[in-house]
């Protein structure tokens, strides 16, 4: 099934019983997961499509093979390839989930969107690399102001 909009649980209004305000509606949970697959010497990037106005909840950053990069291998999650506006840097040489502590200029990114749709992961990997792989599990809220500029 496709959905166009947000999906939006709770009783609509005029039911029996139901109760007549926006308060008692709630918003779905969404999800997009990617895997980043290590390319030799070249930076990896994935790009999950948003609606306008997304709220980011978080991410789930799990290392299913560690990255053997000669020197560094560190993701960020941005607007574009390379950027960190929502996720700092961090290694992924070492760990299996990645502690994900975003600073208050990334809460205050990931709480509207704004009209920006693209969200994009990217290992950035210093010398040459034989073996990574992490997958990117995205979850975020498709708010009501989707369709506003």
């Amino acid at each position: 099934t496709h959905f166009s909009g947000p999906v939006i649980s709770g009783p609509r209004a005029g039911e029996r019983g139901a109760l007549n305000t926006r308060g008692a509606w709630g918003l779905a949970v969404l999800a997009q997961t990617a895997v980043l697959t290590q390319n030799s010497t070249n930076n990896v990037s994935a790009t999950f499509t948003v609606p306008k106005h997304s709220q980011i909840l978080d991410f789930l950053v799990d290392n299913i093979v560690l990255w053997d990069s000669a020197a560094t291998a560190a993701i960020t999650i941005g607007t574009a390839a390379g950027g960190a506006q929502y996720f700092t840097s961090t290694s992924v040489k070492t760990g299996s989930r990645l502690a994900v502590t975003p600073t208050t200029p990334q809460l205050t990114a990931m709480a509207d969107t704004g009209t920006n749709q693209s969200v994009v992961a990217t290992v950035t990997v210093s010398g040459a690399t034989t073996a990574g792989q992490t997958r990117v599990t995205m979850r975020y809220v498709q708010t009501t102001q989707w369709d506003t500029n």
